[in-house]
């Protein structure tokens, strides 16, 4: 592995485990036994780490929802949008967890977010009218763009939401995760039609049975 994507991946662990503003570039040279000359050679600064990290989430992000065919069973694709957005962001967790300082800090990343931001919008809302056409959801017209955005807020703001409801050091761990995704269960529960709602909770008991089973590893 070449000596810059060593540093992102060392940065990506170090912002997880002690959170982005605890971390210096002297941290993470140190981390990887370098000198801060050798980071700064390719990396000006923290905050350019910080777009490359921003970048390297955005082209999963982008790649993954390339596999979300439009020919899929509509409450399949939805299901794989959870899964996607979910495991990226606990690949990438500090980012979510400081998200408004880390974007209010810099303005380049602010730009590049805000862009990803309006393709992710479009993309949900285009399930979501999938959903609806297949009968599986029943969304009227004006609800659809607040449902989107409730969907966003939910997946995006899950882990500061956590962060404000558990000690002073919450560990973010699966079982979390689990818990976002059947929250959003529970906004779309709602907007479920009769001929949908026994795969529906199915699909939602599997998520279930997922929690419970990353909180009894917790214990074993």
């Amino acid at each position: 592995m070449k000596t810059r994507d060593k540093i992102i991946v060392a940065s990506i662990e170090l912002f997880n485990e002690n959170g982005e503003r605890n971390i210096t570039t002297n941290h993470i040279a140190a981390h990887l036994g370098i000198s801060p000359g050798n980071l700064y050679y390719h990396f000006r600064n923290k905050e350019d780490i910080i777009n490359a990290i921003y970048s390297e989430y955005a082209d999963d992000l982008i790649n993954q929802f390339k596999g979300l065919s439009d020919a899929q069973n509509p409450l399949d694709s939805i299901l794989l949008y959870m899964d996607i957005v979910f495991q990226l962001i606990s690949k990438f967790r500090f980012f979510y967890s400081n998200l408004p300082v880390l974007l209010s800090k810099n303005p380049a990343l602010k730009k590049r977010y805000s862009e990803i931001q309006k393709e992710i919008i479009k993309k949900v809302s285009s399930m979501l009218q999938s959903l609806n056409d297949a009968e599986i959801l029943s969304i009227k017209d004006d609800e659809l763009d607040d449902l989107t955005c409730l969907l966003r807020i939910t997946t995006t703001f899950w882990l500061s939401y956590l962060q404000t409801q558990l000690d002073d050091n919450p560990k973010i761990d699966d079982a979390s995760l689990y818990e976002g995704l059947l929250k959003i269960f529970a906004l779309l529960s709602p907007y479920v039609t009769d001929k949908a709602r026994e795969d529906f909770e199915t699909a939602r008991d599997q998520y279930k049975v997922l929690k419970q089973e990353a909180l009894d590893q917790q214990v074993a």
